[in-house]
């Protein structure tokens, strides 16, 4: 596979003003619909154990979001708990399919992250100084 370079997306911060976000597009597979669905500015995050999708994506690729294998998350705040069912799922980031599981909120209000399982840990990624994503 030859190397990519992804610039981080600038955005708005309510508390910083403006940050640089490794920001990628992947796409996920829909068995409803048996069709890629690109999924925009998912959020590369070496911290997240396994891959996100809000309720309203996970509505595009699955019948019934509560079949599969019910979960919480947590993160940094520890009292906060998102719900959540982990599905089996193809996904293609940086030109690659993979087969991995996934997990879908049980809410909107959560942005797409592209975790480590079965996603982020199958590359040799550098995170460059809040400038670019180098995958090779």
């Amino acid at each position: 596979m030859p190397s990519m370079k992804i610039p981080f997306s600038q955005q708005k911060s309510s508390i910083f003003g403006v940050i640089s976000r490794p920001l990628v597009t992947m796409k996920i597979y829909s068995k409803t619909r048996n069709t890629w669905i690109p999924v925009y500015d998912t959020l590369a995050d070496t911290g997240a154990d396994i891959t996100l999708l809000p309720r309203y994506l996970g509505e595009m690729i699955v019948d019934d979001i509560t079949t599969g294998k019910y979960a919480e998350i947590k993160g940094v705040a520890p009292n906060a708990v998102l719900a959540g069912f982990i599905h089996n799922a193809k996904i293609e980031v940086f030109r690659r399919e993979i087969n991995t599981k996934i997990i879908i909120g049980d809410s909107d209000d959560v942005r797409p992250v592209l975790g480590r399982l079965n996603g982020l840990d199958l590359f040799d990624i550098t995170f460059s100084k809040g400038e670019y994503i180098l995958v090779e």
